[in-house]
Parts: C-alpha cells; structure tokens; sequence
C-alpha cells in the first residue's frame, strides 16, 4: 500500500461544493492514479474544515503554491457558468497541469481530440473526430456524436446529445436531457435549459428553451 501511494499524483481539486461531491467517485474510480491532497475555496465559512478528511484552505489564487501537484477546476454551475473562465484566470496556474479526469465508464474515440482540465462523468460517448476543448464538464452520460466541436469552459448536462457537425463555442451551458440538431452553431455564452430539442443556431449570450427551442427571458 504504500508503494501504491508514493506512486499516486497529488491532485488538488478546486471548489468544495456541491461538484465536489460529484467529480470525488469518479477520481476515486481511477484505479491508483491520483490522491486529493487539498481543497482550495474562497468561502470564509470553510476555515480549518476537512472533506472526507482532505483539509480545506482558503483562498483559490494560494492553489498555485502547492508544489509537484496536478489540478482539478471543479467549479460547475448554472450559476457561474459565465465567470468560471474568469476565475481560472485568478488561480495563475498553466492549463497544462489540469489533466482531463475520465470516468472508466466512458467511451471515446481514439481520433476525437481533448484539450486540458475536463471532466468526463460516468457513461458519457465522444465519438470519432471529436473535439473537446479545455475545461468542460459533460456530466452523467453525454452523448458527443462525431465531427462535433466543443469550446473551452462549456458545461452539458445530463443525458444531453450533440448530434454530428454541431459547433459549441465557449461558455456555453447546456442542461439536463437537451438534443442539439446535427450541423448547428450555438454561440458563446448561450444557454440551453433542460429538455429542449434545439433545431436552429442559438445567438450569443441568450437563453433558449422548448421542443423546439426558442428565446426566452429570464
């Protein structure tokens, strides 16, 4: 056993909500790869506390001064899905240390194309020539069809499927159970509210709803 633990990366996971809890299993899943050493959060209320045992430190930009560490950007929500590229800029950290975290139940091609710091959920398809770029989370069974373009801090919900040609840009948010046509263009910093069948592009930074999907505010 401790062989197997010197061997381990040290990861340290950014964010001690509620996607914690949901990326924790599936590092957990990759057989001896990584150990949570530390999580960083700008909460006050989460001072001197563990998770599972893994202490909590204040502060996201203090991230940058573990040493020989990986990370993992777990912050994913409806909520700050517009200014997550905005606060991995504050951590100061290259993208290159970020690995993408794979559930073992996922399928992807061999010719489909991943960038850095994705999360991958549980039984989720990346189909051939693919392209996901870095920092996406494609949470419980995301079907990705081929030829398909995903751009950087892009969130898809649960059992949602891009079909073939479709182009996401960057920050986008996709909810639970959505279909998005083959050879469509949703712009950055659209979102796609669950349950929607999407037949046409979605214009940037609006909010889109319905079978089929049409603008809304809210």
């Amino acid at each position: 056993n401790n062989f197997i633990m010197k061997k381990r990366k040290k990861l340290v996971f950014i964010c001690s909500g509620k996607s914690f809890y949901e990326i924790y299993p599936i590092i957990n899943s990759i057989k001896n790869e990584y150990i949570i050493t530390a999580i960083y959060d700008d909460d006050k209320k989460y001072y001197k506390k563990k998770i599972f045992d893994i202490p909590i430190k204040i502060g996201i930009e203090n991230a940058r001064k573990e040493k020989n560490s990986l990370f993992v950007f777990g912050i994913g929500s409806y909520n700050n899905r517009i200014q997550r590229s905005q606060i991995f800029k504050k951590l100061d950290i290259k993208k290159e240390f970020f690995p993408n975290i794979i559930d073992p139940t996922s399928k992807i091609a061999k010719n489909s194309k991943l960038g850095y710091g994705n999360i991958i959920y549980p039984y989720s398809i990346i189909c051939s020539n693919s392209k996901v770029d870095d920092f996406c989370h494609l949470t419980y069974s995301t079907i990705i069809a081929h030829n398909v373009r995903i751009g950087s801090f892009t969130l898809i919900g649960s059992r949602s499927s891009i079909l073939n040609n479709s182009k996401l840009s960057k920050n986008v948010f996709i909810g639970a159970s959505v279909t998005i046509g083959e050879n469509l263009k949703i712009d950055s910093k659209s979102s796609i509210l669950f349950g929607s069948v999407v037949i046409r592009d979605c214009d940037k930074g609006k909010t889109y709803f319905g079978n089929p999907a049409e603008l809304i505010k809210i």
